[in-house]
């Protein structure tokens, strides 16, 4: 099989794993909703947070990151012995966020790709610097609450790192790699257009973490309703006892 054969089953397989939106499975299986009916109406991780908490935001976040970093690292792996390794790896990521930006299943409203691209840069060789600028975009979540900008910051981070790093190395096809990594930076800043819009207009929405995570150590509380009309059910029936031995 040839090297354009070989990019060609890539990126399909890529763009249709790509597809699979772990958000709208989880919305449908265990809340039996639409997550694009749902706050934002995206169908991604920040809105998962805001509609359904912090367990159910952690759990698709971690199964798109797995997905889509998975595929790229597997087509590198397989397909090492056809050409260039990273050009196979970052084409996957590039069908990979086309997927999740444009997918084939399900409705034709897409997420915007940062899960997914965040996969990639946490699969690819430069892992830790990925990992370094993940934490600081929770950090900054955490103190702003405005997810999106957290997304692009380790988004054009990761890009930054990665053109530095196939120049630096000369690693082969390093002109298309940069090309790649490019158009999903744009690709994915052009998504996320609206968020701009209503930042500038103040009138963002919030990622939410805050909220989620107080709701997910609070503890429950008994409803003191229902405690005190027990209670004064209790009371009532014992005085009516004592009237009666009286009577």
């Amino acid at each position: 099989m040839s090297y354009s054969w070989a990019l060609v089953i890539v990126f399909l397989v890529s763009y249709l794993i790509g597809s699979i939106n772990i958000s709208k499975i989880f919305s449908l299986l265990f809340w039996h909703k639409k997550i694009e009916q749902m706050g934002s109406g995206n169908p991604g991780t920040m809105n998962m947070i805001r509609s359904y908490g912090a367990v159910a935001g952690f759990f698709t976040l971690l199964l798109e990151v797995v997905k889509s970093g998975l595929t790229a690292w597997l087509c590198r792996y397989i397909c090492a012995g056809y050409g260039s390794a990273e050009l196979v790896f970052f084409f996957s990521g590039f069908a990979l966020v086309l997927g999740s930006c444009f997918p084939l299943f399900g409705t034709v409203k897409g997420g915007k790709g940062i899960a997914t691209i965040g996969g990639v840069f946490l699969f690819s060789n430069l892992w830790y610097v990925a990992l370094g600028l993940f934490v600081v975009g929770v950090v900054q979540i955490m103190i702003t609450e405005y997810g999106f900008i957290s997304s692009l910051i380790f988004l054009l981070g990761c890009s930054i790192a990665t053109t530095v790093y196939i120049f630096v190395l000369s690693v082969p096809s390093a002109p298309l790699i940069c090309v790649l990594v490019w158009l999903i930076t744009l690709l994915i800043f052009a998504k996320h257009y609206k968020n701009f819009y209503r930042l500038f207009h103040h009138c963002e929405n919030k990622a939410g973490f805050k909220d989620a995570f107080k709701k997910l150590f609070k503890k429950k509380e008994k409803p003191v309703q229902a405690v005190e009309g027990d209670t004064a059910q209790t009371e009532t029936q014992a005085v009516q006892n004592e009237d009666g031995k009286k009577e």
